[in-house]
């Protein structure tokens, strides 16, 4: 049986991945705090901490891929602007506003997503169980 303790800790490491929107890689950093000082205790706190630490990690890898491809296509699109008005033609920028639109969609989108997936996980530690995180690539195991 799960003690009070076990889940007050893994609910602390679940909600400690908010502390990104406080300090950059506080989302990764303070969990692995938690979870080291906390993961020989207990196995219920080591199989979350190790969750919640893998979706962070998965997280920062999709965020990075995501960035690449937004960057390549805000590049692209500055570069045509350029051409354009370097011909003497004058452009709106639609494929740039475009871009901008759709990033900025994807980032409430994202965030949404992540913050609901936390509270989903917190509301499971706190009921006893282990919450596995969509998409996450285990690389802790």
């Amino acid at each position: 049986m799960t003690t009070q303790s076990e889940k007050n800790t893994a609910v602390a490491i679940h909600l400690s991945s908010l502390a990104k929107y406080l300090v950059p890689f506080a989302g990764i950093i303070v969990p692995i705090i938690i979870w080291q000082s906390k993961k020989t205790d207990s196995q219920f706190v080591d199989e979350n901490g190790k969750s919640v630490i893998n979706f962070n990690l998965s997280l920062l890898l999709y965020s990075i891929i995501i960035a690449i491809i937004f960057g390549v296509f805000f590049i692209n699109s500055i570069i045509e602007i350029v051409q354009f008005e370097n011909q003497g033609i004058d452009v709106i920028p639609v494929n740039l506003i475009t871009v901008a639109i759709i990033t900025g969609l994807t980032l409430i989108v994202w965030s949404i997503t992540e913050f609901i997936l936390i509270l989903i996980g917190t509301i499971k530690a706190g009921n006893g169980s282990v919450y596995k995180y969509p998409l996450t690539i285990p690389f802790i195991k």
